[in-house]
């Protein structure tokens, strides 16, 4: 019986990752005939207008390959919050599409946004407990609702800010999925090992396409179904949870995403600093500011790469070793990153 669903998941993954390459190489027409496309601006970096909106395949991908995953699942736990995941991603992906073709205005997308969060919340895809390195996990009561909404608005505007060079936001994300599938595996929780595994094929199959030079970009409705994944995963559903993960609720994700966070926090900082809009688009990441060094397009998204590389070895760190050691650890690499966010950001800080 086992073996059968290995061979039927390899198949799966077989075929996802052809399915996946079909549909890029398809919608990349489809947009360029509709005018679903980038156009260049101030902001931008592309010189030439490019198909966008790619991120409805990736919801695509992982819709109909968790269906057919249900075949091979016995555990009816997991399959509900499939089920569940479905309501959210459906959610998702519209306000993605809808946000590609009108230009949302900023704080209309944040309200649906924690909308979105609240109806996952009551899904229970919450947060109930944070780990402690140092003692025991905290837990959450009443804080468990606002703390959730929080941090699914932080994961989704936190990846979909990172998405500003070709390759970048996808290459992040399979790093970090690939460090939830060992997760996953070590807790025997195979609810995030299948989404987390359908996540990185479709994101191969479009580093095909988006790697610099890119003939396709991901566009919001691929950033903010990406953050809306990674954010369910990393609390991912008190029902299908196993002790072995919940141990690290908060804590691997963190690490993971160190990147998009602290360009998120930093962003936010620099424009109160400033008296800037909070949610004005410019070019003034940390993706930009290397550019600006004279790195290029291809040096930059790599750098990025190894650094989530280098946190995705701390976060598997904490399966082996005391937590309390891999958060020194921690500490030490993400206050040497801190000078160099500092560094860079610093003439935007005190002009």
């Amino acid at each position: 019986m086992v073996e059968g669903m290995i061979w039927y998941f390899a198949m799966l993954n077989a075929l996802a990752l052809c399915y996946s390459y079909l549909l890029f190489s398809l919608y990349i027409r489809y947009a360029s005939v509709h005018k679903i496309l980038a156009i260049p601006n101030a902001r931008s970096s592309h010189s030439i207008a490019m198909p966008t909106g790619a991120g409805m395949i990736f919801a695509l991908n992982q819709l109909v390959f968790l269906f057919l995953a249900i075949y091979g699942i016995k555990n009816q736990l997991i399959i509900n919050s499939i089920f569940k995941m479905f309501i959210g991603i459906i959610f998702v992906i519209t306000l993605g599409i809808l946000d590609d073709k009108y230009s949302l205005r900023a704080k209309h997308k944040l309200l649906i946004q924690i909308a979105i969060a609240l109806l996952m919340t009551l899904l229970n895809f919450r947060i109930t407990t944070l780990t402690n390195p140092f003692g025991e996990p905290i837990i959450l009561n009443y804080l468990s609702v606002p703390l959730t909404v929080g941090w699914y608005v932080i994961v989704m505007n936190a990846i979909n800010l990172i998405d500003g060079l070709d390759g970048l936001a996808a290459g992040i994300t399979i790093i970090s999925c690939l460090v939830l599938i060992c997760y996953s595996f070590y807790a025997h929780n195979f609810f995030v090992f299948i989404n987390c595994n359908f996540l990185v094929i479709s994101l191969i199959a479009f580093l095909f396409f988006n790697f610099h030079p890119a003939k396709v970009f991901m566009g919001d409705s691929g950033s903010l179904f990406i953050g809306f994944l990674l954010a369910s995963l990393a609390i991912a559903g008190n029902e299908a949870q196993f002790k072995g993960l919940t141990t690290f609720t908060l804590l691997v994700p963190i690490t993971l995403i160190f990147i998009p966070l602290s360009d998120t926090v930093f962003t936010i900082f620099r424009r109160f600093i400033n008296k800037q809009p909070i949610f004005r688009a410019d070019k003034n990441h940390f993706h930009h500011k290397l550019i600006s060094l004279g790195l290029s397009n291809r040096a930059v998204t790599l750098l990025c790469w190894f650094i989530t590389f280098i946190f995705g070895i701390i976060a598997l760190g904490y399966m082996f070793i005391p937590k309390n050691v891999m958060m020194l650890i921690l500490l030490t690499v993400s206050l040497s990153l801190l000078g160099l966010f500092v560094y860079l950001y610093k003439k935007e800080l005190f002009k």
